[in-house]
Formats: structure tokens, C-alpha cells, sequence
């Protein structure tokens, strides 16, 4: 089924029946195939996964009940189900004020780097706190600093 979705997405065919078989390629009678016009001939997928280019008067003699393929819509987003509360915490090291993290965290929450270097007082301080999208949008802005981060529970998405 593979090779179905990859010609679909190549050349957005249409359906057609076997009705008797070509002369080329692996197909069988009765099932469906994906197809598309080119000039003076078709271009089919057969059993094979192969594209198989037959005369337009050889495909019209082989195969009927011509529709269009509808793919199937189907959209399905996890993160709409999470509803887990994520929490972002800087990893500091203890024995020096970390420079871009006192940066990182000023451009996240706004705030000027005096504010950010007296909140960043511990080892593991949080930054945040909030869903599977605002650790994404979150995780996106942080990755432009070089600032070690732990996220609780582990976030399982890509960002």
C-alpha cells in the first residue's frame, strides 16, 4: 500500500477496475489501480508497485469504471488529547552566574537581565509551566540559546 500512497502523492491519479489484463505489467482482474493521463497513454501502479506506461487505446480496452481516487482526510494531532501540565526548568551551574541563561530567560519572560540574574539564583529554577503547545513554542524560542533545560514530565514531541 505503500507505493499507493507514494503515486498518489507523485501524480494525484485517478481509479480504474481491471477488467482483462494488459499485455504489460502484474495486475489482476477485478481489483483497482491508480492511474494518470499523460499524452497518449496512461501511466498505472500494477500489483508490483511499478508504474507501467500503456497506450491509451490498450488501457481503455483493459480497464473500466473510471473515478477519481479520494484519499482518505484524516488528521490526527496528540497534542490535542494532552493534557498534561509540562514544567520548564533551567539547569544552572552552582558555581557561576550562567551569562545565557540570564539572557535565554530575560527573552522569555520579558524581563531585563538584572531581574533574570536575581530569579536565577539555584541550580534548577522554573521558568515555565503549561501545555504540550506552550513547551513547543517555548522549546522553539530556547533554541536559539545555548541553555541547559530539563522538561517534567519528559516532553514526548518534536519542537
Amino acid at each position: 500500500m505503500k507505493a499507493h500512497r507514494d503515486f498518489y502523492r507523485i501524480y494525484c491519479p485517478l481509479l480504474c477496475s481491471c477488467a482483462q489484463l494488459p499485455p504489460e505489467g502484474t495486475f489482476t482482474v477485478g481489483q483497482e489501480y491508480l492511474f494518470e493521463y499523460i499524452i497518449d497513454a496512461v501511466k498505472i501502479l500494477d500489483d508490483l508497485g511499478q508504474v507501467i506506461v500503456l497506450a491509451e487505446k490498450i488501457f481503455m480496452s483493459c480497464f473500466c469504471n473510471i473515478a477519481e481516487f479520494e484519499a482518505p482526510v484524516t488528521c490526527y494531532d496528540p497534542m490535542l488529547y494532552d493534557e498534561t501540565t509540562y514544567h520548564l526548568y533551567f539547569i544552572l551551574q552552582q558555581d557561576r552566574s550562567d551569562l545565557e541563561a540570564i539572557r535565554a530567560f530575560s527573552k522569555l519572560k520579558g524581563v531585563n537581565y538584572i531581574q533574570a540574574k536575581r530569579i536565577l539564583n539555584d541550580t534548577r529554577v522554573l521558568v515555565a509551566v503549561g501545555t504540550a503547545y506552550d513547551m513547543r513554542e517555548l522549546l522553539n524560542r530556547l533554541a536559539q540559546f545555548q541553555v541547559q533545560y530539563e522538561i517534567s514530565p519528559p516532553y514526548p514531541y518534536p519542537y
